[in-house]
Parts: structure tokens; sequence; C-alpha cells
């Protein structure tokens, strides 16, 4: 017990450290049971009892959240065979509202029964539960083995005849397949789908004894003619077996596949303990095998208990109990129960025999239990409306669960979103699930869920959808380029090409007398002024003087309200947003009609003008430029302010700024020159956006079909890649445009989103970012922020300054 800490202060229950799997510490809580089953001694009881109860899953058939993205048939039926001990030997019973441990084993028995697959090789369970898993194409014996060995326990714990059938049904696949041997009763690996016909040859002691348990329960179940059948099949498998038995006298238990070429893998080296205890199990329920099966159980202990002279401690005990008298050096949970396990199988005469619920047995069953995981194909289906969970706490209650929404509230209304999100990864580690609106939800930060969920499987299986569809809809219409996918984002993202448009108006609306004024409010005008330019072919003019219905446009592209919510302000705010654009949709179409709209204004590149000429659907248009303007005027119109504010905390930054706007001697540089500036250029990767100040707060995704993001489950939430190191370093919270003259970070910056929807206003924004910053420490000798105690930010379709973007300038 000294490698499993899961008890301790920081522990898991039920886990053991890595690098042992889920199943293994199943196992291990198989073995403690048999422990006291032996030995009477109760000092590991509820060690045992919290680490069986702690890894049920939501719904008591053990599928917790954080294993069941990488959990297998066989890792399940680990457990659920722990629980099916623990019942049969009267194990103290958990307290009465806890699920109990029949009922346990019933759930695993009914999820995996909703799995056997007719469709491939005629039958058997993958592998694998998911279909993203490596070995979902893979039938194991070892899956067949844990749900036969349940199956025919619970027709003799119950007397129920359906589990019983079930338990045929298993074996005569086995049989049909020849995974079991028909002459030699050996048990082979498994087959691919690909080949139901071609077996993986290699033989494993866990098999052989699943399978032997398994038909002694049936034989002690069964009468008459049954009976007699599975008697033959015992003693068939039992000739089988000898194949592990080597040494001197053939009587010394050898994991015969791997321990004599030096080859067993961390799992392999503790399959000597189930066929240790599955066998002396079988002298309980076939009485006539025990003097076959004892003297090989004797052997083997003696053989095993002389090899337990190693470690630091020097009662390590290792794996070949060939090798008499001597430690081999390997050391481990696997070797420890293989020896625990024989050791105590030695006295099983000694101890009675299994009950059933017609001979003293105690455990509550529940024919129907783990009906909510019955057909599951979602693994974050655990994720339901009534809980909060992560990889590493445990469930909330509802009181918790209504502080945690209240919280999501008050973050949102108090400007502190980032820190929410920031506290609960803290918390809760990269990938854990929420609540949000009623809606289950898998957060993620990590960089590889990031780049799976918008590069290789954006297109099939995460389209638009999900809450993201839905509120959009109610403002940009089915046809948008934000609220389509497929064909349909595709054309409509083709139409959109935006254009660097320079705006001399800017500048001279900048107060350069040093009073303080806000620059997101200007910078907001000049965006608006800008896509309205191209999109339209018509300036809004916001920053010379605006029409009323162009500044009445320009507050209702930043609704004060949640606009993920219906509200009769967002609803009036669409209303005149889309009539401002269909007056220049008409207005373009007069004037196309004269023949005078080449003469109005230059229209060497104007959105409307395309889509007009595509003849489109005027609804179609003005959802098109809706949400073209929405997004440059509500995501792009404060990325330059931090292009100012945030350098002017820094002096050595501004001057070498300074320097380098200085030696370009231009005061309106073109976007090639701009873009050549290279430290002008890090200053922007650095903030606002660009990775210290976020503008999109979320980036909504809805899986349309079973998938897998590489991380989340598992101890830890690490399975199956660990988590790599911050790509950023120590300094990750500070401004430094220095770190990427040597930093060149892939999916763990994303300001303008990536993969095939990577954001349409990329250049359109860095261009505007880069002028804006040049002209403004080119043209005045002092920039300082106004604001005390840096950026203060608040959420709202977008994040920007919750008290404007204050700053000063003179010439």
């Amino acid at each position: 017990m000294s490698f499993y800490h899961g008890s301790e202060p920081g522990g898991t229950p039920g886990l053991l450290p890595d690098p042992y799997y889920w199943w293994e510490a199943g196992a291990l809580m198989g073995a403690l049971i048999d422990y006291w089953y032996y030995t009477g001694d109760p000092k590991w009881n509820k060690l045992t009892e919290q680490g069986m109860l702690f890894q049920v899953g939501p719904n008591n058939d053990y599928m917790p959240p954080n294993q069941t993205r990488t959990e297998g048939n066989d890792d399940q039926g680990f457990w659920a065979m722990a629980a099916m001990s623990a019942a049969e030997n009267k194990f103290p019973n958990p307290p009465d509202d806890k699920p109990q441990w029949l009922a346990l084993a019933q759930a695993v028995f009914n999820t995996q029964a909703s799995r056997w697959d007719p469709d491939e090789c005629g039958g058997g369970l993958r592998w694998q539960i998911f279909t993203w898993n490596n070995g979902y194409d893979y039938k194991n014996s070892i899956s067949q083995a844990c749900f036969f060995n349940i199956a025919a326990r619970l027709a003799r714990y119950t007397g129920n005849q359906s589990y019983a059938d079930w338990a045929e049904k298993t074996w005569d696949w086995m049989l049909s397949t020849e995974l079991i041997n028909p002459d030699t009763y050996y048990i082979y690996d498994g087959i691919h789908t690909t080949d139901c016909r071609n077996a993986t040859p290699y033989q494993w002691t866990y098999n052989a004894g699943a399978f032997l348990l398994g038909a002694a329960a049936m034989y002690n179940y069964s009468t008459g003619d049954t009976q007699a059948k599975w008697r033959g099949r015992v003693e068939h498998l039992l000739n089988g077996t000898m194949v592990f038995f080597t040494g001197p006298d053939a009587n010394i238990m050898t994991e015969v596949a791997c321990e004599p070429v030096d080859l067993c893998d961390l799992d392999q080296q503790s399959f000597k303990a189930y066929l240790s205890r599955w066998m002396a199990a079988t002298t309980k329920w076939a009485p006539w095998t025990h003097d076959r099966i004892k003297p090989l159980l004797l052997a083997s202990a003696k053989a095993a208990a002389s090899t337990c002279k190693g470690g630091a401690n020097g009662r390590m005990c290792g794996l070949k109990w060939t090798e008499f008298g001597k430690w081999d050096g390997s050391q481990g949970v696997g070797q420890q129960m293989a020896a625990m396990e024989v050791v105590l199988a030695n006295i099983i005469e000694h101890v009675a025999s299994p009950v059933t619920n017609r001979t003293g047995g105690i455990s509550s069953g529940d024919p129907g239990a783990g009906g909510m995981d019955v057909g599951r194909t979602d693994p974050f289906a655990g994720c339901d409306g009534l809980h909060k969970l992560s990889s590493r706490d445990p469930i909330l209650g509802l009181d918790a669960l209504f502080d945690t929404i209240l919280d999501t509230i008050r973050a949102f209304k108090e400007h502190r979103l980032s820190e929410y999100f920031a506290s609960n990864f803290a918390r809760h580690g990269n990938t854990y699930c929420s609540l949000a609106l009623g809606l289950k939800m898998l957060v993620t930060c990590d960089r590889e869920n990031i780049e799976t969920a918008l590069t290789t499987k954006f297109d099939d299986d995460f389209p638009i959808g999900g809450p993201r569809l839905h509120t959009s809809l109610l403002v940009l219409g089915p046809q948008s380029v934000f609220s389509s996918s497929g064909a349909v984002w595709r054309e409509a993202r083709d139409m959109i090409h935006p254009s660097f448009v320079r705006d001399q108006n800017f500048l001279a609306a900048v107060p350069s007398d040093g009073i303080t004024f806000d620059m997101e409010g200007l910078l907001l005008k000049l965006t608006m002024d800008s896509s309205t330019g191209f999109m339209l072919g018509y300036s809004a003019n916001s920053l010379v003087q605006a029409s009323p219905e162009g500044a009445q446009s320009l507050y209702d592209f930043e609704p004060p309200i949640l606009t993920y919510l219906p509200h009769r302000k967002l609803s009036a705010a669409r209303v005149r947003l889309r009539n401002y654009i269909r007056f220049y949709i008409r207005k373009v179409a007069a004037e196309n009609e004269k023949g005078n709209l080449s003469k109005t204004v230059d229209r060497s590149y104007v959105f409307l003008d395309k889509l007009l000429k595509a003849g489109v659907p005027e609804e179609y248009v003005i959802g098109q430029v809706f949400v073209s303007n929405c997004s440059w005027a509500g995501n792009h119109g404060d990325i330059p302010c931090f292009g100012v504010q945030v350098p002017c905390q820094g002096s050595r930054v501004v001057r070498r700024l300074r320097t380098e706007i200085a030696d370009v001697r231009v005061d309106d540089p073109s976007w090639d020159t701009v873009k050549g500036m290279k430290f002008l250029n890090n200053v922007i990767r650095g903030v606002k956006s660009q990775r210290l100040f976020p503008t999109i707060v979320l980036n909504a995704r809805t899986a349309n079909k079973e998938t897998v993001l590489p991380r989340g489950g598992g101890p830890g939430g690490t399975r199956p890649i660990l988590l790599p190191a911050d790509v950023y370093g120590p300094d990750a919270e500070a401004f430094n445009p220095d770190r990427w003259e040597i930093l060149r970070a892939g999916w763990d910056y994303i300001p303008f989103h990536g993969g095939p929807r990577i954001c349409l206003g990329q250049q359109f924004a860095l261009s505007q970012m880069a002028l804006i910053v040049y002209r403004f420490f080119r043209n005045l000798s002092v920039v300082d922020a106004r604001e005390e105690g840096g950026p203060f930010m608040k959420a709202v379709i977008t994040f920007s300054f919750a008290n404007g973007c204050l700053v000063g300038g003179k010439k």
C-alpha cells in the first residue's frame, strides 16, 4: 500500500499515481477486498470503501467523468468485478444513501450489454467504448472475459436467468471466433473487426482466470445437463490454463507471453494476481478442482514469496517467480498485488464460500441500475444539468451549483470575467465541465483541444451550432458568416475581403494639448467609418459629423445588455441597424440604375456592390453586411488603444518605438512599410486581443457527433497527452515585446481565432493598429496613460475598457 496515496491529503480516492491506469486501481480495490475476506483484518476497509465509491461516476456505473473519454469496457469491468466480490464475500455495505455493491455490478452489466455489437464479427464487445480511441476496431478477450465473468456471477447471486443467457451468448461467440481455441482451450488476445477470423495469438493469465471463474459460477448456478456441460468447460479451461505453469516441475505461474523475454509492460506485471485470485475462487464453486488447483497455487506462492527481498525496504517482490529465491530487480503495484494474491489463495479452504441472495447475501441490488448510461456514446454526458463537474473535484451539490451560476453573473456585471475564468482553470484544471444558462458545457483553455476544434475537426465535428448559433440567429439570420456552416459559410466568406482603409480624420480628432480623452471612443468611430466605407461605399463619418442615423447605429453596435439574452433593447437595436443598412442598399441600387454610382464615390472595392451584382435577396445582403460591420466595429474598434496605452506604461518600450518610427521618416507609411517595422509589430503582438487583453471573452462550439478533444480525461485531466510547458514562461502576465524575438507560438496564441474560420478582419485590424500607433508616437512628443491601476476591462459583446481608454498626448 506504499504505492497508493488516494486517501492522503491532496490525493484522489480510488486512483493510483501515474503511470498506473484507472483499471489497475479497480483491481487493487478487489485485492483489498480479498485481503479482508481471507484475513478478517479491517485495516484497509474504510480506504477500500472510499475508493470504490469515489470512482462510481454520476450514474453509479463506474463511468466517472474524468475517465470516460479514455475508458474501455475492460477498465469498467475490473471495477465491477471488485464490486461483485464485495457482494459475494459480504464486505461491509456502504451507507444506505450510497450505491450498493450488487447494484454497482448490475449497472456495469447493463451498460455493457447495450454495447454488444452484432454488426462486426457477429457480436462481442469492442475493446474501447468510444469511437476515437485506439482499439475501437479491436474486440479483445479481456473485455469479453470481464462481461462473461460479471454475467455468470450475477446469475449465480441473483438467480436471474437473463444474466446466464448473456454468459452463454458470450461463451458461444468466443468459440465461434476461435478466440477460445476449441481444441486446446487456449484463450487468444483478440481480433480486429477488419479480419474477424485471424486472432492475435498472445495468451495472458488474466483472460484464462476470468473465464475459468465465470465458467465455475455457471456450473454452480446450473443444474442437470446444463451443469454437466459447464463442468466440462471448466475442465477444458483448466487444461488450457496449464500453459502458464513452468519451471522444473511445471507448477510455477508465469506470464509466458512476455516474462521470459523481459517485455512485460506495467499492466502485464499485475496479471498473475487475477489468475491466482480466480483459480482459488473456482475451488469454492467447482469443488472437484481443488486438488488440482491447490498444488499449483502452493508452489507458486512459495516461489513468489522467495522473490520478496528487493527494493529500499527489502520486501519488494519480483515478477519472475521461476527465479526462486532471487529478486529480479522489478517492483511495483502489480508485483506486490500478485504475490499477495497467490499467498492468500492458499488459505481458500479456510474461508466461507461466496454467498448469494438466497444463502445470506446482504447487498441490495437494482436490476435497472446504470440506465442513464445505457447506450450512451457521449463521454461528456456525465456533465448533466444538475452538476458542475471537474477532473479534480467531487460533484458539487445544488447549493454550490447555484453559487457557481451567481458567481458567473456577478463576474460579468463587475467586469472581471477574465479573472473569473482564470480562477476556474486554476481550481479545476485546463478542461472542466460547467453549466451556463441551463446548458452543459465543456470549458477548456488547453491548446491542443483548441487546435483540434478549430482545425482538424472544425468542419465535421464542430460546425456552428448550439448557443453560438441560437444567439447569432436572433441578430444576424441563418446565412451570415457567423451563423452558417459548410457551403453557405464558404460562399459568405468568399465575398468578404476587407481592405486597408486610411482615415486622415482620426488624428485630427485627437486632442494634442495634453487633456485626457477617451481613445476607445474615437477608435470605435474610426472603425465604424472605415468598415461602413468599404462595406457600404458610404462612410458613417462618425469622426467628423455623423448623421443622426449614423450616430444611432454607432451606439447600437455596442448594446448595453447581455447580448446572449433576448431583450427588447437588443431587438430594437437590431431593427434600427438593419434599416440603416437597408437604406444604403436601396440608395446604391437606385444610383446604379441611373448610371451615377461610379461618379459619386470611389468604389474600387465595395462589399455591397459585389453582393448586389450577385443578385442575392435583400435580406441576405442585409445579413452579410450587418455581420461584417458588427465584426470589425465590435471586435477591432479598441485594438489600437492597447497599442498606445500599454506601451506608455513602460518608458523603455516607448523609447525603442520612437527610435524605430523616426528611422522611417514618413508621416503616412505604406502597409508594406508598417509590416517591416519589427519592434512595432512585436508591441502589437504583446497587447490586447493579441495576448494580454483578449477581445473575445469566449469562443463557443458545439460537437455535432461523437468526437474527442485530446485532453481533459484521466487522472488530473492529462490523458491521453501530457500538458506542455507554458510557452510564455514565468513572465506570461507581463507586457514584453522582446519575447517575440525568440518566441514562435502556435496554438497558444490565437488572437484572431484560428483554422479555416480565422478572423477575416485580421489584416485590417493589424494595419489599423500599426498605423495608429505609428502616427501617435510620431506626431505627439508625450503620450501617457491616464487610467489609474492599468486597464480595467468589461465584457459586453467583446472585451473593452470599462472606463474608456483614457490617454493624453502633447505635441
